[in-house]
């Protein structure tokens, strides 16, 4: 950080030219302050890695005195905070699940109103369809008897030509007699 700083300052005096007297005094300061925080932070290191140590003593000593009791103790705590992680996990897991299948739940509740709506609907169509279907076979069948007086009509109507058509070749048969008589 220090070699930087000196780059710094000679970049700028190699480009100033002239150093200005209250940025040398203020380099220089800064300089002095960086000096005595770089030391403070190596001697907060050295303190920070005596207390470590201090730590990694007194564990040891702890085992130590408590000797397997303690390292058996130690490993059933270990065992339980793994259990208790374990279980906070499957507690999340189902508490999303469960905010899962509460919207899930709102959203079907919708569409089953929205289909019941939609059933409602189309069996009040089919009413009207069957209606519709029942006055159509009433005409049909209205129909069908109108059909059915009209073949039986023209059955009459043919017998009673075939009657004329005999009567007719009867009476033609007459008249050419008259006419073979007359003549």
């Amino acid at each position: 950080m220090y070699t930087c700083q000196s780059n710094i300052i000679n970049c700028l005096c190699s480009s100033q030219n002239k150093p200005n007297t209250g940025d040398l005094a203020r380099i220089s300061k800064l300089e002095k302050e960086i000096a005595t925080s770089q030391q403070a932070l190596n001697e907060l290191q050295e303190k920070s890695s005596r207390v470590e140590q201090h730590i990694k003593d007194l564990e040891k000593k702890i085992l130590e005195i408590g000797g397997s009791k303690l390292l058996t103790q130690k490993s059933k705590v270990d065992g339980i905070r793994v259990h208790i992680g374990i279980a906070n996990d499957e507690i999340t897991k189902a508490e999303v699940a469960k905010n899962k299948a509460e919207k899930d739940s709102v959203r079907l509740e919708g569409t089953l109103g929205s289909n019941s709506a939609t059933l409602e609907e189309l069996e009040a169509e089919i009413q009207q369809l069957d209606k519709r279907l029942e006055e159509l076979g009433n005409e049909v069948a209205q129909l069908r008897e109108k059909v059915e007086a009209a073949q039986a009509a023209a059955e009459n109507s043919k017998d009673d030509l075939e009657n004329l058509k005999t009567e007719l070749d009867e009476k033609e048969e007459q008249i050419s007699g008259f006419r073979q008589k007359e003549v």
